[in-house]
């Protein structure tokens, strides 16, 4: 029988003990309780700290919905893990499908649609949560966007005032 041998470059890249990058949308400070040791964690501002790859995955595997997002899939979630080996681990990503994210490329793609119906269809479909519309005000701004009728419906369909 034939041992698989898994080079120490791939066992270095599946240790739990990694510290791995969550990065937050929200335009304000979030936070959850440790699940793998003492004390808090705490995302400023769309910000971004390092945390083990084991606290990452306690915290989905205990369903925090920072990270789980609305389908606990990782979809459409507030945290955003920057690995894929953790990603993968938590089912975010498998395959062909890939965790929906919302991103400043993605507002900009959504802005180069030529139909109102079509980008309104898929500001719909892409933003959902309070962090996500805050995320895409806020994009707006920072993109400097000014396209009048698309922008008046963002600010009509999340209730934010840019």
């Amino acid at each position: 029988m034939a041992e698989a041998t898994v080079s120490k470059t791939e066992q270095e890249d599946q240790r739990l003990d990694k510290k791995v990058r969550v990065k937050s949308i929200a335009p304000w400070l979030t936070g959850a309780r440790r699940q793998t040791t003492a004390g808090d964690i705490s995302i400023p501002a769309r910000g971004s700290v390092l945390l083990t790859r084991e606290e990452v995955i306690a915290q989905g595997q205990n369903g925090n919905k920072l990270l789980t997002g609305i389908d606990g899939q990782g979809g459409h979630a507030t945290w955003y893990v920057d690995d894929a080996f953790t990603r993968q681990e938590l089912g975010f990503d498998d395959g062909a499908r890939k965790q929906i994210v919302l991103t400043e490329d993605t507002i900009k793609k959504l802005f180069e649609l030529k139909t109102q119906k079509a980008f309104e269809d898929n500001i719909t479909k892409n933003v959902k949560t309070r962090a996500e519309k805050a995320f895409l005000m806020n994009a707006i701004q920072t993109l400097g966007l000014n396209d009048f009728t698309k922008i008046a419906f963002c600010i009509k369909y999340t209730g934010i005032n840019i």
